[in-house]
C-alpha cells in the first residue's frame, strides 16, 4: 500500500511537467466511462461465456462456491455503504471506514472479481483458461482506473480523514489480522451501523438477477450441447 504522503517524501515540490498533468487527466477520464458503464463491460464476457459453456464437475462446484463468496462480500459491502454503491457518479456523502471497509477500500470489487471467475468455472468449456485469462485482464485494466480516480476524487472530499484511513487499509488485499483491524478502526475515523439484510438484498437485486440468468443460460447451453 502506498502511504497518502509517500509522494512528498524525499522530492521537490517541482510541478510535474504538463505531459505527465495531462496523462492523468486523460487517465482519470477513462476511469470515469468505465466507471459509469461497469454494469455494462463485462456483457461481451458473459455472451460468450454461454455461448460456449460445457458445465462439468468439478469446476462447476468451484464456480459457484466463488460466485456465492462473492456476492456475499458484495452484500456485506452494501450494508455497510448503503444503496450510494449504485450511483454513475464518482464521489461519496460521508466516508465508509466500517464493516468490510475496515478490511480493504475496495471490498465491492474484489466480490465483482468472485463472481466472475466463479461464473468462468461454472460454465467450463473449450475456452475456460482464455476466459480466465479475459477476466483478470479485463478487471485489472477497468478496476486499476476506476480506483486511481476514486483516490483522487476522495482526497480531495475528505483530506486528512481519507489519508487516515488509506494509510490504515490496503487498497485491495484485505487485513485479517486483528491489529491491523484494530488500527484501521482508530478513533479519529467516522463510523457508522450496518443496513439490515433485507435493505442490502433489495439493493443487489439486479446483480443477483443477473447472476441468475448467467447459471440458468449456462445450464442450458450446457444441455443443449448433450
Amino acid at each position: 500500500m502506498t502511504a497518502p504522503n509517500e509522494s512528498t517524501q524525499g522530492a521537490s515540490n517541482a510541478k510535474p511537467p504538463p505531459g505527465a498533468a495531462f496523462e492523468k487527466k486523460a487517465l482519470h477520464r477513462l476511469g470515469d466511462l468505465f466507471f459509469r458503464y461497469r454494469s455494462f463491460t463485462p456483457v461481451p464476457l458473459a455472451l460468450l461465456l454461454v455461448v460456449q459453456a460445457r458445465s462439468s464437475y468439478p469446476a462447476a462446484l468451484w464456480g459457484v462456491a466463488l460466485m456465492a463468496g462473492g456476492e456475499w462480500i458484495r452484500l456485506t459491502s452494501v450494508r455497510a455503504a448503503g444503496k450510494a454503491t449504485r450511483t454513475r457518479q464518482v464521489g461519496a456523502k460521508r466516508l465508509v471506514t466500517w464493516g468490510l471497509y475496515a478490511y480493504t477500500r475496495n471490498p465491492l470489487y474484489i466480490g465483482n472479481f468472485l463472481l466472475w471467475i466463479g461464473a468462468v468455472l461454472f460454465a467450463g468449456g473449450l475456452y475456460l483458461p482464455w476466459l480466465l485469462g479475459a477476466v483478470f485482464i479485463m478487471f485489472l485494466l477497468q478496476y486499476t482506473l476506476i480506483i486511481s480516480l476514486e483516490e483522487a476524487t476522495l482526497t480531495a472530499l475528505f483530506g486528512p480523514a481519507y489519508a487516515s484511513y488509506r494509510q490504515a487499509v490496503p487498497r485491495v488485499i484485505p487485513h485479517l489480522r486483528q491489529a491491523n483491524r484494530a488500527a484501521a478502526l482508530s478513533t479519529d475515523l467516522p463510523k457508522g451501523e450496518l443496513h439490515p439484510w433485507r435493505y442490502a438484498v433489495e439493493s443487489e437485486r439486479s446483480t443477483l438477477q443477473v447472476t441468475s440468468a448467467v447459471i440458468i443460460l449456462t445450464v442450458i447451453s450446457t444441455w443443449i450441447k448433450q
